[in-house]
């Protein structure tokens, strides 16, 4: 057991926070906002695509993920509740946003790539607003894991925090 997350792991969480709050700040109806748009589609794709590669590479190194012992019961459970919360709208979010854009359009260029889309028979405006609020409450849910972290980082005084950053010592 490590103290610090293997390095594809680490680059997977970074580079997943930035394309978050890319598609977080880009967002709007793609087929209107088409710059923005595409940035936003793009960003979903992204996280998506990076959900599953997370996942195999979780499984790739599960035996180096150091082992953060929780100080109590509760907080082993909040931390679960937490991390699966997370990862149910990492795959939930652009899925809702894919359903979304195909009930927009018939058509979608991606950076002049014909995205694959579905038959729309739904109620895009409610598959919208779950998405657009899943969004907002995801943002939300990534500010308490980031104030866990500087709580267990400054009050705590443990290496949750470090174990998810890359330093040399």
């Amino acid at each position: 057991m490590k103290n610090k997350y293997p390095l594809p792991i680490m680059i997977i969480h970074w580079l997943t926070l930035f394309l978050v709050v890319l598609a977080y700040t880009t967002g709007g109806d793609p087929t209107v906002h088409l710059k923005t748009g595409e940035l936003h589609v793009f960003a979903g794709i992204s996280v998506f695509l990076l959900f599953l590669i997370r996942i195999i590479i979780i499984s790739i190194y599960r035996k180096d993920i150091p082992l953060n012992k929780p100080r109590s019961k509760y907080q082993r459970t909040l931390f679960l509740m937490v991390k699966y919360t997370l990862y149910s709208l990492l795959f939930l979010i652009p899925v809702l946003g894919w359903v979304t854009l195909s009930g927009l359009t018939e058509s979608y260029q991606l950076f002049a790539i014909s995205l694959p889309l579905i038959s729309n028979s739904w109620d895009v405006e409610i598959i919208g607003e779950v998405h657009e609020f899943l969004g907002n409450s995801f943002m939300v849910l990534i500010g308490f894991h980031a104030l866990a972290a500087l709580i267990h980082h400054y009050v705590f005084k443990d290496n949750v925090l470090k174990s998810m950053l890359y330093f040399k010592k």
